[in-house]
């Protein structure tokens, strides 16, 4: 069979977990990129601010790339971008026009210039041997769109994030008779969102949250701080709406959520009554009861500012008994301890908490089962191919889609790194192929490699000992005692005392090597460092890093 009568799908990333979503399409050799995102560390990954799709092996790969398309611009579909396209050869970048402005303030950010062209969402484009359409649908944030591939064996519907709200804040519906029209032509695969798989029913409307926001700032006497995601403008409109309406003006505290306002704003996306914003350092001159703060770090994060006001770190800017704090988000699974431990410092500041969890003040941004279900109505694909979810996610979607009416054998479950293949007759896996991640060092930008992160994990759970010798070149003895320096290893009361025997026994040990031994300086730093690894883990049930230093005099 000809290369060119299949498909190959290669997720490097987004598929068996959340994050750094990105999907190659490729017929023959010739391919396209939907999305570039980024995840957050894990515990353990010290140091680390991203985490990146690894495309070692897409460069190995000999592909022709004609784009990146972008389905929307959160981070964790464009926050690869600054780091991963200046390696794809220039090759255009495709979005919206919210999705293509955040990716230029990050491209800026980088000091990189890129080819950025706008996805017009009312006529397909031509893009290499494919046609490419985009259908607006509604997330958490503006400008989303579900990418339809165009290509000889049928269409190709990538979901992305996506929900169908029925009255969306900014009145952009999802045009339903899209996805049917496109189900008319023959949909080939649906490669469809899975984060709330798990989740029965309809999710609410975003509009359904503002009544309650509304009714929770007019009950408070003291200040409102408003906290969310700083992308999610629908909330931010809404939270503006609801401070305007209670007579408040208005104060936005975070970096992030003061570049979304300002992106948005010029875009004429963003309504914002004149007068009613006003700067975070100016909230002096307002009585509490006419100010409300938007603030960033819902997650608990701790450089955020919704941190640092909670723990008096945000200049000019206290908590006082009488204040509220809205938590208009969700937690991210994983984060219910750090926003626990955020809940406790603002209580210790006098305030209350209102969260969605006591009333209606937040929705989610992904479809639920009835929606997957209509998504896959709409469509009627050949196949069906689950991506974004981590794998129970995947598993419960197939299992939507079989009591949709697709036949099991028309679905298929496949990981990153693992290549889907599909013509007009099957489904099936491919070949494998890397996919790992590339760790980001947030400070530097560097990329940071496996034996960087292993050092940060020993350090962080066993310390470091250093140890500096000092030998007589003449004679190849030691000059001076073994100095030994623990960080991290040992309680105070018992560091001198340990140390002063570890140095004793070293002493010993060099001194029972022969002088041709030592004057080879990088062999004696080795065999004191694996002498100290093993004395600690013998001696103490530990293994820190151990330094040494060893001179000549």
């Amino acid at each position: 069979m000809s290369h060119t009568q299949r498909i190959r799908c290669m997720p490097f990333g987004g598929v068996g977990e959340f994050g750094k979503n990105m999907m190659v399409y490729a017929l023959g050799n010739d391919a396209v990129i939907v999305d570039c995102g980024m995840g957050f560390p894990a515990p353990g990954q010290h140091g680390v601010d991203l985490v990146i799709p690894d495309i070692a092996a897409l460069r190995e790969m000999g592909l022709t790339l004609h784009a990146l398309l972008l389905t929307h611009g959160h981070e964790d579909h464009i926050g690869g971008v600054p780091f991963i396209l200046p390696l794809l050869g220039n090759i255009p970048a495709y979005g919206t026009p919210v999705t293509l402005a955040l990716v230029q303030s990050k491209l800026t950010e980088h000091h990189i210039k890129a080819d950025l062209r706008p996805l017009d969402v009312d006529r397909a484009i031509p893009v290499g041997p494919f046609s490419v359409e985009s259908i607006p649908v509604t997330h958490s944030i503006m400008d989303a769109v579900s990418i339809a591939i165009h290509t000889p064996l049928g269409i190709i519907v990538h979901t992305g994030d996506f929900r169908f709200d029925p009255s969306p804040v900014d009145g952009r519906a999802t045009p339903l008779e899209r996805f049917s029209r496109l189900g008319d032509q023959g949909v080939v695969l649906l490669a469809s969102d899975s984060t709330n798989a798990t989740r029965s029913g309809s999710c609410p409307s975003e509009r359904s949250v503002a009544p309650a926001l509304t009714q929770a700032i007019s009950g408070c006497t003291g200040k409102v701080i408003v906290t969310t995601f700083s992308s999610n403008m629908f909330r931010i409109q809404q939270i503006i709406d609801a401070a305007c309406a209670n007579g408040r003006s208005v104060a936005l505290a975070g970096r992030s959520l003061e570049k979304n306002v300002s992106i948005t704003r010029d875009l004429e996306r963003l309504n914002i009554p004149g007068g009613s914003l006003i700067d975070i350092k100016q909230i002096d001159a307002l009585p509490d009861r006419e100010l409300l703060i938007i603030a960033t770090g819902s997650q608990g994060e701790w450089r955020a500012a919704l941190t640092r006001i909670a723990q008096n770190k945000f200049t000019g800017l206290r908590l006082h008994a009488g204040d509220l704090v809205i938590f208009s988000s969700s937690s991210i699974p994983g984060n219910e301890r750090v926003v626990a431990g955020l809940f406790n410092h603002i209580y210790r500041r006098g305030a209350r908490i209102l969260h969605a969890g006591q009333a209606h003040l937040h929705v989610s941004g992904h479809a639920q089962a009835h929606e997957l279900k209509m998504m896959m109505q709409l469509t009627r694909p050949r196949y069906f191919y689950p991506v974004h979810g981590e794998y129970r996610n995947l598993v419960e979607h197939q299992s939507l889609a079989i009591a949709a009416g697709i036949p099991f054998k028309r679905t298929i479950l496949a990981e990153n790194g693992q290549s889907v293949v599909f013509d007009r007759n099957k489904i099936r896996h491919g070949d494998t192929f890397h996919a790992g991640a590339v760790f980001v060092d947030g400070a530097s930008r560097d990329e940071l490699d496996d034996m960087v992160l292993r050092d940060r994990r020993m350090l962080a759970d066993d310390g470091l000992i250093s140890v500096t010798v000092v030998l007589n070149r003449q004679e190849g003895t030691l000059f001076m005692p073994p100095e030994l320096i623990a960080r991290g290893v040992l309680h105070e009361d018992m560091s001198d005392d340990v140390l002063t025997q570890a140095g004793e026994e070293l002493t010993r040990f060099i001194e029972q090597q022969d002088q041709e031994s030592l004057a080879d300086l990088e062999q004696t730093r080795e065999e004191i460092r694996l002498w100290l690894r093993r004395w600690c883990k013998r001696r103490l049930k530990r293994r820190p890093m151990v330094l040494p230093v060893v001179v000549e005099v």
